[in-house]
């Protein structure tokens, strides 16, 4: 089917309506939108009852509050104004699915006797930064640094793993990758502590730790070896094991979301309706969160999405010739840098012990979700009149400006 579906499926949409409708019920009954979630947290998944693997949600309210100074909002709209702007701010809350599109994931990893080791998974990376994560993942697992460890991928020779989309790349790879780390890991003390020639003989392999390709026992920096001089003594060039990774079953008995909450400050043209959005703000909770930096380019592309969502993205039909009136990029209008705004995300972690060895949810789609919401919020605060369709354009407002 062309189009298809794109970041955030359903979801982008669904949340819009949702969000929209509780914002104009706590304006119906005359209580702050983010206290009115406040009060209606579901602390288990509404449609099981089961617990959530993790939850952090309200904390990604009060957080994210704080951050676009909430406290100061005066809840009456058109209330704010800046010369001729009409100025408003919106909130939204935010959830998207832990999806497992794939079964069993599976790495290689390979650990020199000179210290260095490559690991070799299948999965692509086309911008998100997945070899970067993978790679402080592996040089974790194996103790190595990181300018020792290579990774590779995107070559079908390799162990299979799913495909960094739907919000599961670095959730569902990196157990595999991690595993495979692991494993090599565990051999490598094995042999050590059954060394009679090792300072590490008879050690229990559970009290033995590795930094920098030494391994040594754990509170006792002293006693211990690297693995090239265990490699060396029993004439090893190499190490190599494969790590698996099963995601838990469809019926597991948790709720599998990640949550998150968005927040946008509007200003909008008094006589043009012209809408400029001056500050966004997302406050997330996905997990263990393995690299803060491509972490927040990632939910930073997201809210920029939802913002393109919510004021420029539409498609228009040309009815008398059944076709897409704006069918490429020179028509179909995506936001800028000239209209990005400044965006602030904050990272909350939450501890997960149902989504892999790490952790790890996804953060590919969370920053979308909800996005457009807080910005249609916003502009109601600033204007007083709801929005019910997306893009906003100027043509909404204008008839329902104040004289």
């Amino acid at each position: 089917m062309t189009p298809t579906f794109t970041r955030g499926p359903g979801e982008a949409a669904g949340v819009f309506t949702l969000e929209c409708a509780l914002d104009e019920l706590a304006s119906q009954l005359r209580v702050d939108p983010v206290e009115l979630r406040l009060r209606n947290l579901a602390e288990a998944d509404p449609n099981t009852g089961n617990p959530w693997s993790s939850f952090g949600l309200r904390e990604c309210l009060q957080r994210g509050a704080s951050r676009i100074g909430w406290e100061h909002r005066n809840p009456a709209p058109r209330s704010g104004r800046d010369g001729n702007w009409l100025i408003g701010t919106g909130m939204a809350a935010a959830a998207y699915p832990v999806a497992f599109f794939m079964r069993t994931q599976r790495a290689r990893a390979r650990l020199y006797a000179d210290g260095t080791a490559v690991v070799q998974t299948s999965a692509q990376e086309f911008g998100t930064g997945m070899t970067t994560v993978l790679t402080q993942v592996a040089a974790d697992a194996l103790g190595i640094g990181l300018g020792d460890t290579r990774v590779e991928v995107g070559d079908t020779d390799y162990p299979a793993t799913g495909s960094p989309v739907g919000s599961n790349g670095a959730m569902m790879v990196s157990a595999a990758v991690y595993n495979a780390g692991i494993a090599v890991r565990d051999q490598l003390i094995a042999l050590a502590v059954g060394d009679v020639q090792s300072p590490l003989h008879g050690a229990d392999p559970a009290a033995v730790a590795v930094a920098g390709g030494r391994m040594t026992l754990a509170g006792d920096p002293g006693p211990g070896e690297t693995y090239a001089a265990v490699m060396g003594r029993h004439r090893m060039n190499d190490a190599e094991a494969i790590g698996s990774w099963d995601p838990p079953p469809l019926d597991t008995p948790y709720g599998l979301l990640t949550f998150g909450a968005q927040f946008a400050k509007v200003a909008v043209d008094a006589d043009l309706g012209i809408i400029r959005v001056r500050h966004l703000v997302g406050a997330f909770a996905p997990g263990r969160v393995l690299n803060p930096k491509t972490a927040r380019s990632q939910l930073m592309g997201g809210m920029l999405w939802g913002m393109s969502q919510a004021l420029l993205e539409g498609t228009r039909m040309d009815t008398r010739h059944g076709r897409w009136a704006n069918a490429s990029l020179g028509d179909y209008l995506v936001p800028v840098n000239a209209d990005a705004p400044d965006v602030d995300v904050e990272l909350i972690e939450v501890h997960d012990q149902v989504t892999g060895p790490l952790g790890v949810k996804g953060v590919g789609e969370i920053g979308q979700v909800g996005s457009s919401a807080a910005i249609a919020n916003a502009v109601y605060h600033a204007t007083g009149y709801r929005v019910r369709e997306l893009p906003i354009a100027v043509e909404h407002l204008l008839p329902h400006l104040p004289e």
